[in-house]
């Protein structure tokens, strides 16, 4: 019996080990989510109504939609090991009641052998009525051991009645936890719900304005064929070749290299917004949009380079706004859609330093950055690069 108590609670305590990796890794990943949906909430909120209707306020709406249904899909994954647990937690607990029940019946007829030779002439005349030396030995023996199971098993008692008590108290903080999750699950769909209102709405509204959506297609495309030829010109003007490195460039590129995954973000707090590759238009139907990199909407109108290099071209764009090119080695990082640049031509620079910023904070207007990476010619996903 004692064995089903160990094995029982061995199996819970297994039990716990591999659910808490399970569960650290959700919770993790939950914060994280709720994190940056709450930095969409405060970027929308902190823009004019006129900005909401636009196509980056869509982009944003989009993006915090994935977000909740990512987050819902999480809670339900949480709710789901805190159900398991609970069940588990359960299943011990009558383990333990029924091995308590088992004990105290053991203990009940330990105690009355126990009494029997405890009284005084009982245990003289069974030591005296030994036949010889060595059955008087034995009998000593046996004395001793029912009175060390005896205290053995009060002791055991006394564990097992703790132990219950913390599953009591563990399955409660279970019910509590489960009842404060359903509670942030119902929150979260009443907002999808709300957020999905604001996109119909926005939707809506662009939908009658083609012509300004078309036009601002063709303008992004423009953009887009400039900051790439611009990097083909650097390309063309460095000699861009591996073999042709300086030993520093050669250097700054292999640790560029080694850095994958790792490199910080342009911006202290963002979210991707766009994401790299050819995406459909949001709006338009039937009309891809080619990402050369991606869009990050932040908090924060500060950006900085991911990475030591130096800045090899500045340019600036028919609609006002301006374009950083960093040179790491055989690495480009290109921050687009600048209001101000803080760097030249020519300026080496650190990581997280400043190179350049967004729109004014006071504005209220959309900050969202557009970020690439290219090795030579070759257009990279930015998120196979910057942390997570």
């Amino acid at each position: 019996m004692k064995q089903k108590h160990i094995y029982a609670v061995l199996f819970f305590m297994f039990c716990c080990f591999v659910w808490s990796q399970d569960y650290n890794d959700l919770i993790k990943k939950k914060n994280n989510l709720i994190k940056d949906s709450n930095l969409l909430n405060k970027s929308l909120l902190e823009t004019q109504s006129i900005q909401k209707n636009s196509l980056e306020g869509l982009k944003i709406i989009n993006s915090q939609i994935d977000l909740q249904d990512k987050l819902l899909d999480v809670l339900e994954q949480e709710a789901s090991i805190l159900k398991s647990q609970e069940e588990n937690l359960e299943n011990t607990l009558d383990t333990l009641l029924i091995e308590l029940v088992a004990l105290k019946e053991n203990y009940t007829k330990l105690i009355q052998v126990a009494d029997k030779y405890r009284r005084g002439y009982n245990k003289l005349l069974f030591f005296l009525s030994a036949a010889n030396f060595n059955q008087l030995i034995r009998r000593l023996y046996h004395f001793k051991k029912i009175e060390t199971n005896r205290r053995n098993k009060h002791l055991e008692i006394n564990l097992l009645r703790e132990n219950i008590l913390f599953q009591k108290k563990t399955i409660t903080q279970k019910k509590a936890e489960q009842a404060d999750l359903t509670f942030l699950k119902n929150n979260k769909i009443e907002g999808l719900k709300k957020t999905k209102l604001s996109q119909e709405k926005i939707i809506r509204s662009l939908q009658n304005k083609e012509d300004s959506l078309v036009r601002a297609i063709k303008i992004k495309d423009a953009e887009t064929k400039k900051i790439t030829e611009e990097i083909l010109k650097a390309l063309e003007k460095n000699n861009q070749k591996k073999e042709n490195l300086t030993p520093e460039l050669a250097l700054i590129s292999k640790n560029f290299s080694s850095n994958r995954g790792r490199l910080p973000w342009p911006v202290s707090a963002g979210v991707v917004v766009s994401k790299f590759g050819t995406v459909p238009h949001p709006i338009l139907p039937g009309i891809k949009i080619i990402n050369n990199g991606v869009e990050i909407a932040s908090e924060t109108n500060i950006v900085r380079s991911v990475f030591d290099g130096e800045v090899s071209k500045v340019i600036v764009l028919p609609t006002g706004f301006k374009v950083i090119i960093v040179r790491h080695g055989e690495y480009f990082s290109v921050y687009s859609n600048l209001n101000f640049v803080s760097v030249k031509v020519g300026q080496k620079v650190k990581t997280k330093e400043k190179v350049g910023q967004l729109q004014d904070v006071d504005s209220n207007k959309n900050n969202i950055l557009g970020f690439q990476i290219w090795r030579e010619r070759e257009k990279l996903n930015p998120l196979h690069w910057i942390s997570r």
